[in-house]
Parts: structure tokens; C-alpha cells; sequence
């Protein structure tokens, strides 16, 4: 209820205020606006002000110049008939472009609403109801008769949708007013919220909201800045229940029609007004927009180079990760040397036998990385880099490396058996230091033991 008595007040004290009046234009801008209409009835996410209004000055039905209306009503009709409405609407209009659809917001006063009408088979008959028409002709090619590039499309206030299409088999007819033909499978979207009671002639209403979005491929085109359409803006008013009309096929003595250009029927291109679709989306998405039929495949090819880039970090990650085997590191043997160090070894290379020496005076203990780099006075990440260039493998894998060849030597001199090994150099338990073992020479600590044996023997 808060809600309500809000947009109440919206609407019937702000609104006003805002509005660029835009009565009859000679020419009439449509903005790009890049967003996203929730169809709901409420106008949060358009913009604050109207882009126009028109408003019901008639003192009876008025046809556009040279254009007969009573062609639509029986022969000898009484016009006298017609009723005038009970009060005066008012119509404020928002709209915009972009690449998709075009979007239409009415906001129609109305302060007795009525809706009785339904459809019978293949004649439409919403046009009877409160309700709003937009005429497109969307090449804006069209002159004194509607074409097949020209739509009608009609909501009434229960929502309700009737589409029509200029249609060519009857455009050099005389006996057609408005050459169209009925039931288009065009798909546009729509809602329509009521601010009051509809068919009940005992209160004053307030007013209804009408969004419409018509996507462009509906009609036909692809749109672009400057491209040029032609429109016509109209309102169905109904103050009187529908039992008091006489109704011919597509008349009714209860409607009272009329339009942005003041006249009371439609359907004729050359009094609708020239509108053109004006601005552009910004630079990003100009680009998504161009790319969007291209997505896909984008998004295909993106994926895959991601997929390839990280199997083989993982195998690299991997490898780097995994134990190497004696026989890969023999080009490094300065690792196992003793003693001196060598003149010829590398800067790098003489750093890493002063990693070794202390790995090797604390072969008993579990050495981390952090400790040893600390002890030789470099950084964790230098360490890192130093295996890694000469090695190829982790600072954990170098200091199981120099442990593994202790032990090695260790049972080649028979000093003590696997289990004795594996405490002797900081192992967690036998059986890890036995998988490590198997991992950097290819056999078991007590295969190493009797292989060895053979050869002194």
C-alpha cells in the first residue's frame, strides 16, 4: 500500500515537472540507453523524466486530411452515437534504443478504466479497451498506405496483445482503409500494472503503465545511429461499460481513439512522425556487441589456450616437483663431491656446495629449506631459483638427494641396515626413506645391499 501511495505521488506531482514537452514535433530523437527493462510496471530503472506527453484536446473523432473515417462504420451510422468520454486523458511517454530492442514506457491517466472486450475468431477487438497502439513503419519507406514493412502493435490495459502487418496483397485495394493483415507471429514483450479498479464506474481511477519491448529482429532490421523510422503514438479511451456500445465489426460507439498527432484514426504513414535513433554505446560495448555473434567460438579458443597454458604449468609443476633420479643429475656430480671445492665450479654451483655441507652436518636432523637458505645466507626464493636452474627439482628434493646418497654410502660400507639408515639421516620411518630410496636409484635400500655385496664380491 506504501508503495502505491508513492508511486502515486510520483507520478501525479513530480512527473509533471519533469517532463520535456514534445507535443508535436516536426522530428524526433529515440536515445540509445544501454538498459536492462524489468517488466514490471514500475519505471525504476528508466530514466526520471519523460521524453514526451500528448493529451486528449478532441471535441469529436477527427480523421487526418483527405481520409473518410466513417469507411470503418456501417452505411447511414448515426455518429452522433459516439461517445464522449467521461474525462480527458493524458499520455507520458518514455522510450530508447539499443541493439536489441526498442523500448516503449506509457503512463496513461485515465480516471475511469474499462476493459470488457475479448477477441472473437479473427476479429480483434482489444482495440475496444483502455489501451495504448504503436505504429512502426520500420524502413521508413512508406507513403499514404500501410506496406509490409509497417506493424501495428496494440496492448490493452489487461495486457492483452494484437499485432497487425501491412500486408501487400491488399495495398492497391480501395476497399481497405488500412491495408493489414491480423495474427503475425511476432514476438514482443509487455506488462501493464492498473493504479485503480477496472470496469467499475462508481470511483476515479488513477492511471495505468504499459512497458513494451519489440526486439528489433521482429521487425525486420538491424539497428544503427541515424537510421530513420517513421511512428504513431496512440490511445484507446473507454469510459462506458461495454454493454451500453454498439459495436460494428471494427468500430464501437465507446471507444473514443485519438493520437500524438491529434487525430482520431490510424494506420495512414503519411501523417505519423519522423523519428531517428540518436547516440551510441560506449567503446566496450560497441566492441561485445560486435563480437557477441563470435562469442562462442571466442570463448571456445580462450578456453582451450587456457587448458593447454595450464597442463603444461602442471607438467612442469610436476616434474619440477618429482624426485630425480641419480642417473639425471650425473652432469651435476659436483653435488656428491667432498672436500675442496672445485675451482671450475659456477658461482651458483659453489653456493649449493655450502647448501650440501650443512645438510650434511645436520644429517640426522629434518632440515627444511627455510633453514638451509638461512644458513648460507641467501634468500628462500634465490635457493629456490639456484636448484631449479642446476638440478631442476625443488630445495626439499635437493636435501633428500644429499641424504639418499649418504645413506647409499652408508649401506655400501655396511655401517648398519635400512631401518638404522633411515634414522641415522632424519627420515621419518623406514618405510618412507625405502620409497625415496626406490625413487632416485630405481632399486630398494636392501636390493642396493645385495647388489653391492655381488660386486665386492
Amino acid at each position: 500500500m506504501m508503495r502505491f501511495i508513492i508511486s502515486l505521488i510520483f507520478f501525479t506531482i513530480l512527473i509533471p515537472s519533469l517532463c520535456f514537452t514534445q507535443q508535436d514535433p516536426s522530428f524526433i530523437e529515440i536515445p540509445y540507453k544501454n538498459i536492462e527493462v524489468k517488466l514490471d510496471g514500475i519505471l525504476d530503472e528508466w530514466d526520471k523524466k519523460f521524453d514526451f506527453f500528448f493529451e486528449d484536446t478532441l471535441k469529436s473523432l477527427h480523421s487526418p486530411p483527405g481520409i473518410n473515417i466513417s469507411k470503418v462504420y456501417p452505411a447511414n451510422f448515426d455518429f452522433s452515437l459516439i461517445k464522449t468520454p467521461l474525462s480527458k486523458n493524458r499520455v507520458y511517454i518514455k522510450w530508447f534504443w539499443n541493439y536489441t530492442n526498442l523500448c516503449f514506457a506509457f503512463v496513461v491517466y485515465d480516471k475511469h478504466l474499462n476493459a470488457q472486450a475479448i477477441n472473437e475468431t479473427n476479429k480483434p477487438h482489444h482495440h475496444f479497451n483502455d489501451g495504448i497502439e504503436i505504429y512502426i513503419d520500420s524502413k521508413n519507406d512508406s507513403k499514404n498506405r500501410m506496406d509490409i514493412n509497417d506493424y501495428q502493435f496494440i496492448i490493452d490495459l489487461l495486457n492483452n496483445v494484437d499485432i497487425f502487418r501491412g500486408e501487400r496483397k491488399f495495398f492497391q485495394s480501395d476497399t481497405f482503409a488500412v491495408p493489414k493483415d491480423y495474427g503475425q507471429n511476432i514476438l514482443i514483450k509487455n506488462f501493464s500494472k492498473v493504479y485503480g479498479t477496472i470496469n467499475d464506474s462508481t470511483d476515479i481511477d488513477e492511471y495505468y503503465v504499459i512497458e513494451v519491448v519489440i526486439p528489433f529482429t521482429s521487425l525486420g532490421i538491424e539497428p544503427k545511429t541515424g537510421m530513420k523510422m517513421k511512428f504513431d503514438l496512440c490511445c484507446n479511451d473507454v469510459d462506458f461499460p461495454l454493454n451500453q456500445a454498439i459495436i460494428n465489426d471494427y468500430a464501437s460507439t465507446n471507444t473514443w481513439p485519438f493520437s500524438w498527432s491529434g487525430y482520431s484514426d490510424f494506420g495512414y504513414p503519411q501523417y505519423w512522425k519522423n523519428g531517428q535513433l540518436v547516440g551510441e554505446p560506449g567503446f566496450l560495448e560497441e566492441i561485445n556487441q560486435r563480437l557477441s555473434s563470435k562469442w562462442l567460438i571466442l570463448y571456445t579458443i580462450t578456453l582451450l589456450i587456457s587448458l593447454v597454458f595450464i597442463i603444461i604449468l602442471l607438467i612442469k609443476f610436476n616434474k619440477l616437483r618429482r624426485l630425480p633420479r641419480k642417473d639425471e643429475i650425473l652432469q651435476s656430480s659436483f653435488i656428491f663431491s667432498t672436500g675442496v671445492y672445485d675451482k671450475e665450479l659456477s658461482f651458483n654451483q659453489k653456493i649449493l656446495q655450502k647448501a650440501k655441507d650443512f645438510i650434511i652436518l645436520n644429517k640426522d636432523k629434518q632440515v627444511t629449506s627455510e633453514e638451509v637458505a638461512k644458513n648460507i645466507g641467501i634468500s628462500l626464493r634465490t635457493f629456490q631459483r639456484l636448484v631449479r636452474e642446476e638440478l631442476n627439482c625443488t630445495p626439499t628434493n635437493f636435501i633428500t638427494i644429499i641424504k639418499l646418497n649418504l645413506a647409499a654410502d652408508y649401506l655400501s660400507k655396511k655401517i648398519g641396515n635400512v631401518t638404522d639408515a633411515a634414522y641415522e639421516f632424519g627420515f621419518s620411518n623406514p618405510s618412507y626413506f625405502s620409497k625415496q630410496f626406490h625413487k632416485h636409484f630405481g632399486i630398494s635400500p636392501s636390493e642396493f645391499m645385495k647388489k653391492n655385496d655381488k660386486s665386492m664380491n
